[in-house]
């Protein structure tokens, strides 16, 4: 019954649920880690053993498969620290290469 006394039944909007197999088809995934990630989210829906994802869990979903961007490269030290580290290295190896013999 609505507030204004209208006996007609409301309408319920029910949710844009997808099932996992529909999105993992839609972006050419796996179904599996599909399910797989939306658990370790807690982007999702489970009612018994059925899982559901609304528009609002694949926008998770897909935020948290962006990839991470690669911090700059700062090597460290200069050329002539690298040529002693190598020398170093070298040393190393034939001093175990002695042992063995």
């Amino acid at each position: 019954m609505f507030l204004d006394g209208n006996t007609e039944e409301a309408l319920v909007a029910l949710p844009e649920g997808r099932t996992p197999e529909e999105v993992a088809r839609h972006f050419g995934v796996s179904p599996r880690k599909l399910r797989q990630m939306a658990r370790e989210l807690g982007a999702c829906r489970i009612i018994g053993n059925r899982m559901f994802l609304l528009p609002a869990d694949i926008e998770i979903i897909l935020e948290a498969s962006k990839p991470k961007p690669k911090p700059d490269y700062h090597p460290r030290g200069d050329y002539a620290e690298l040529l002693r580290l190598r020398a170093r290295m070298k040393k190393e190896k034939e001093a175990a290469a002695k042992k063995k013999k």
